[in-house]
């Protein structure tokens, strides 16, 4: 092995991966908010840094400290798909569960890989340490020969060029099949998947779509050289997910944290049972689609209680368990829902912007246009104007 060394790809990537390991042990240990989907998030960003350092000790020399960790990667590498699914899913559905007998099937290419290489971490540190010093640096001239452990050194299960294929190949599968589920969701939702209400779907559409781009610059990288020397830019594009999440993290944080708890430790002694919570639901699914009560500047929780014929304190409760949404959030999450639809209507096309809002229930300038930047992550400006280009 050559020295060890640092340049500046190096000292970039070293500094990603204590941001990326960093950002695993809040997420893994944050209390607020979807505390599954934050332990899924965790595990992928520990997963990423763990190939960063790995790339990391490998191009600066510094592995031969840690021969333990030679090509330690291959199999962790396999594990990145099935968590990326898995952490969509979590965001998706409130009630997902784990459960190996359902989903362990996703996980076994990663061991099969890391049984297959078994053999080659068994060998010598000094053996380890030339194979990627031949791979990173120049040839060596004076080879240290492999002991003989099962079928190694005769046959190498899946390394080089094909693992590379195939790795690709088994981790963009679950990136699409992620942006397809999160792209239904929109629909369902009638909003854009790029500007979704929910800020965690939102966030993970766009890294998905970083993430392609990634698996992009891997396919470039792996394809085109023969050695394994390009390994260091897939690892600094993994670096700079690291930097962009950690900006987003911290310009979002209030919102990505919403922790609803607190309302439904609120509610835990309610006499409310799952038939009235139902049929509130109904009345108040029925009276949104088909009166518009929103629509009503004055609208207040008591009034809109009245109306339906029920407990203001039961219909708070629905709301808030339902929906995840204080009263407020929740009428004007619709109202939003209505301007947006009147925005996209050439009937509407001939008003200003601030009269549908006032049309559509809204009293002031500035609250509506924190609501619909809340709900859509545009302005009704951009909102409009794009989807005017998407005609």
């Amino acid at each position: 092995m050559p020295e060890p060394f640092l340049d500046w790809l190096a000292v970039i990537n070293l500094l990603g991966v204590v941001q990326g390991l960093f950002l695993a042990v809040i997420f893994f240990t944050l209390k607020k908010g979807n505390r599954k989907a934050n332990r899924q998030l965790g595990i992928n960003l520990f997963i990423l840094a763990f190939i960063v350092l790995e790339i990391f000790l490998s191009y600066t020399g510094y592995i031969q400290y840690f021969p333990i960790l030679v090509n330690l990667e291959e199999p962790v590498v396999f594990l990145l798909g099935p968590f990326t699914y898995l952490y969509t899913l979590s965001l998706l559905k409130p009630d997902f569960k784990f459960s190996i007998e359902k989903y362990g099937i996703h996980f076994l290419p990663a061991l099969a890989q890391f049984i297959g290489r078994i053999p080659f971490y068994l060998q010598s540190d000094a053996y380890k340490l030339q194979d990627t010093a031949g791979a990173f640096h120049k040839p060596i001239e004076k080879w240290i020969p492999a002991e003989k452990i099962w079928y190694f050194p005769e046959y190498e299960f899946l390394v080089g060029f094909w693992l590379d294929v195939v790795t690709i190949c088994f981790i963009f599968p679950y990136i699409l099949y992620s942006i397809l589920l999160i792209y239904k969701y929109a629909q369902k939702q009638n909003e854009f998947v790029w500007h979704l209400s929910n800020l965690p779907l939102r966030w993970l559409s766009r890294m998905l779509a970083t993430f392609l781009v990634f698996m992009l610059l891997v396919a470039i990288f792996s394809f085109s050289s023969e050695d394994d020397l390009g390994d260091i830019y897939i690892s600094l594009s993994c670096s700079f997910i690291f930097y962009g999440l950690s900006f987003y993290l911290i310009s979002h944080l209030q919102e990505l944290l919403t922790d609803h708890s607190n309302q439904t430790k609120k509610y835990e002694r309610s006499v409310l049972d799952h038939e009235l919570t139902e049929s509130i639901r109904q009345k108040l699914e029925s009276s949104i689609k088909n009166d518009k009560p929103f629509l009503n500047s004055e609208l207040s929780l008591p009034l809109f209680a009245e109306q339906l014929g029920i407990s203001h304190h039961h219909l708070s409760q629905v709301i808030n368990e339902q929906y995840g949404l204080n009263f407020s959030d929740f009428i004007n999450q619709h109202r939003v829902e209505e301007m947006k639809s009147r925005l996209t209507d050439s009937v509407y096309q001939h008003l200003k912007i601030e009269q549908i809002a006032f049309d559509t229930g809204f009293s002031s300038k500035s609250t509506f246009q924190a609501a619909f930047k809340k709900f859509t992550g545009l302005t009704p400006t951009q909102y409009r104007k794009s989807a005017v280009r998407q005609r």
